[in-house]
């Protein structure tokens, strides 16, 4: 190990440490003052780096992508990952001939249930850009897939789209020929936008279908809806209520904030108009897929105050996105769920009870004292009787 004296290109003095073969040396030590000093060379990455993402702002604001979620610094760095990731991928869509070539990996090979040919993959892939625009909204996806050439060669993403389509899309849209009824369109006393919002749907999946509207848009992203790439949803679960209450809580947000919406259903419309549904609760103790063990999945709505008294309760455990305890603490569970508004769902509560009046059945014994074993009387024995010193013990000095 050796340090050098020297000027580097920026004008700089420093010194630089150089190893190996003392042959190799001067030219090593020419070669590293030939470019900038350490301190330049971190300003130059920090310009550098402010200058990509400020191209990155302003591409993404030209192309109008949505938001990212995340932290300052993953928005910051995922802008830019993103732009250059839909750039890259959109010039390798461009490319003549590779239509063709992904036709024949992905036909050859059997990724895909569908056989893709040159009339259907094209539409197909600007309709995946548009999937990766609306739903990876992510900071973390860009990031995680910085190093991922899967989003050029599409090898991954075509699957990954049509398993979406298949659980996410609905079946049927709003063609040209749907009129709406005017019996189920609601005014607000002063509008603000135009058009209307058409609210529809089953005891499964709730749509929302309008025109672009940055306003709209981050309603219905608040109220957890995804974009599908035709139009706003969300799937009704048990914990997240019925059809009746989601459409008209969604029609009386909407209406508050001057947007005209159509509600087919009348019970949800009247319930939009008079505020009468009931609200979605999202704080749920549910019980895991594998194991007997509670399972509070936590949410960026949840405060952070709440979740460091879950960690409090003994067992209590992360991981998956959630808390893991086991029912053994059930009491400072209900306790917490009591103070804190979550809710057990039917499963849960079946563990909860179950576990219970297994506790209440157990016989409850007073275990008698065990009889020392028959040498250990003996030996007792002998020492009371005789008095006398054992052998192995006798002191010879």
């Amino acid at each position: 190990m050796s340090w050098y004296a020297g000027t580097f290109y920026c004008g700089h003095e420093g010194y630089v440490n150089i190893i190996g073969p003392a042959s190799n040396r001067e030219k090593m030590k020419e070669y590293k003052f030939s470019g900038l000093c350490p301190a330049c060379c971190k300003a130059e990455l920090v310009r550098s780096r402010n200058e990509k993402n400020t191209a990155a702002r302003k591409a993404a604001s030209r192309m109008e992508l949505p938001p990212l979620e995340g932290t300052r610094k993953q928005v910051v760095w995922a802008e830019t990952l993103r732009v250059e990731a839909l750039t890259r991928l959109q010039t390798f869509i461009d490319t003549p001939g590779n239509i063709h070539l992904i036709i024949l990996r992905l036909n050859y090979e059997a990724l895909t249930p569908l056989e893709l040919t040159e009339e259907n993959l094209p539409p197909m892939l600007q309709e995946i850009v548009q999937y990766l625009i609306h739903e990876k909204v992510k900071a973390a996806y860009w990031i995680n897939n910085r190093f991922n050439r899967e989003l050029c060669n599409l090898e991954q993403l075509i699957p990954e789209y049509l398993e979406w389509c298949k659980w996410y899309r609905p079946e049927q849209t709003v063609s040209e020929s749907d009129f709406i009824r005017s019996d189920s369109v609601l005014s607000p006393k002063n509008p603000q936008f135009p058009g209307i919002v058409e609210i529809k749907g089953n005891d499964e999946e709730i749509s929302a279908f309008y025109e672009k509207n940055d306003r709209f848009r981050e309603i219905i992203r608040q109220m957890d809806y995804e974009w599908n790439g035709r139009c706003w949803f969300r799937r009704l679960t048990p914990y997240r209520g019925s059809f009746r209450d989601r459409a008209a809580e969604l029609g009386n947000v909407l209406l508050k904030n001057g947007f005209t919406v159509s509600i087919t259903d009348k019970e949800a419309r009247e319930g939009a108009v008079n505020g009468d549904f009931s609200p979605e609760h999202k704080r749920w103790i549910t019980k895991s897929k594998k194991g007997l063990f509670f399972f509070i999945p936590l949410s960026s709505s949840i405060p952070r105050e709440v979740v460091l008294n879950l960690k409090k309760i003994p067992t209590a455990a992360y991981h998956s996105g959630g808390i893991f305890l086991e029912p053994s603490h059930y009491e400072e569970l209900e306790d917490f769920a009591e103070m804190y508004g979550f809710r057990f769902d039917r499963e849960a509560g079946e563990l909860l009870h179950a576990y219970r009046d297994t506790l209440q059945q157990v016989p409850h014994v007073s275990p008698a004292a065990g009889q020392p074993s028959e040498e250990i009387n003996n030996l007792h024995k002998i020492l009371e009787s005789s008095g006398a010193i054992l052998d192995d013990l006798v002191d010879n000095d």
